[in-house]
């Protein structure tokens, strides 16, 4: 593979906005926001490139691409491949993707190896030709070299947050690794704003809300996400929340949301407005919908982001049946081995455990 050094010194072609989803607390919607905000870029006419930059490929899952990309984000770290080879189309006129890998955690040593640093990603995400309007990159929690890279690459920060207390102070060390990232690495990085997420309807919720907009009134975007249970059914069926329920309010508000990153932090649309993208999304569920039925909704643990509803839990497979002659058949032979093993081990196990309490 040829250097890429050749190409980094043409300055002529024009580069996209690098728009980053972060939060150094994990389970507050970063995956939901990343997919959901490039799907309403692109239903908005804007070409958008998102990158699974998590190496639970959370992000990847949600597009049917898994089994399709050739090549991904580890081709791009090693420099097996330039940034537009690297890019996989979705079924989503105007979004592509650079695809996610679990190994990334191991190659996080080659943001280092281009350019110094955690440089790495800027440059390996210069474009020689055809650049989209946007990159958004779905990163990683807390502050590795993957996210430091990515914040490093990146031209505006969405952070996501959720009500309570933990999530409010985990908002207070993001603001504080942007602004160490601005005063080093990138003295380019803006904020975007702080997207509230799911809102529930008591007292956390909306004090949450409340003390957010009072603390941070001039960075917080206009919209803000109340609790839908959609979202939740959308995880588990590892589709965008856009597409499981285009007519539902999360699909009106991420349109909203990416009207802001277009047109300014508080902008807001008309009904009027929104509606071309809207009715976008509507086609794009009518063409893809039998797709991600035939996938089916069996999903694995580790292949989802913690839901937008924050409990990580996953609702039963409809039509799952309970076993209860393979249970009876288990618990006789746990049974089993455990007077077994208690024959020869439970004295001396006894014995150390009195001991221990002096009886």
């Amino acid at each position: 593979m040829h250097s890429h050094e050749d190409v980094f010194d043409t300055p002529d072609t024009r580069q996209p906005t690098i728009l980053s989803v972060y939060n150094q607390k994990g389970g507050v919607g970063k995956t939901t926001t990343s997919v959901n905000l490039a799907l309403a870029l692109a239903a908005m006419g804007k070409s958008v490139v998102l990158i699974d930059f998590d190496p639970q490929s959370s992000a990847t899952s949600n597009f049917l691409l898994r089994d399709k990309a050739k090549v991904g984000i580890n081709d791009l770290l090693r420099q097996e491949t330039f940034v537009e080879d690297a890019i996989s189309p979705t079924a989503f006129d105007g979004l592509s993707m650079i695809v996610g890998a679990r190994k990334l955690y191991s190659l996080e040593h080659a943001l280092d190896s281009r350019g110094g640093s955690q440089r790495g990603l800027r440059k390996a995400l210069h474009f020689s030709h055809n650049p989209p309007d946007f990159v958004v990159i779905d990163c990683p929690p807390a502050l590795g070299h993957l996210a430091a890279g990515a914040l490093a690459a990146s031209d505006r920060l969405v952070v996501p947050v959720f009500p309570g207390r933990y999530a409010l102070d985990g908002l207070k060390r993001t603001l504080s690794v942007v602004e160490h990232i601005q005063n080093g690495l990138n003295p380019s990085l803006s904020l975007a704003g702080i997207l509230m997420l799911s809102i529930t309807n008591d007292e956390v919720g909306r004090e949450s809300l409340t003390q957010l907009r009072a603390e941070y009134p001039d960075l917080m975007f206009r919209t803000a996400f109340p609790y839908d249970v959609d979202v939740v059914k959308a995880t588990y069926r590892r589709m965008p929340a856009a597409i499981f329920s285009p007519e539902g309010r999360t699909t009106a508000r991420f349109v909203a949301l990416a009207w802001e990153i277009l047109h300014g932090r508080g902008a807001a649309p008309t009904d009027a407005q929104l509606k071309p993208a809207l009715d976008r999304i509507r086609s794009w569920h009518e063409a893809t919908d039998a797709s991600y039925s035939s996938r089916g909704t069996a999903a694995t643990a580790d292949e989802g982001e913690e839901s937008y509803g924050g409990t990580g839990s996953r609702p039963a497979a409809a039509g799952a049946k309970p076993r209860p002659a393979r249970a009876l058949i288990a618990g006789l032979a746990g049974l089993a081995v455990g007077f077994a093993l208690g024959a020869v081990l439970g004295q001396p196990i006894i014995g150390k455990v009195l001991a221990g309490l002096g009886g």
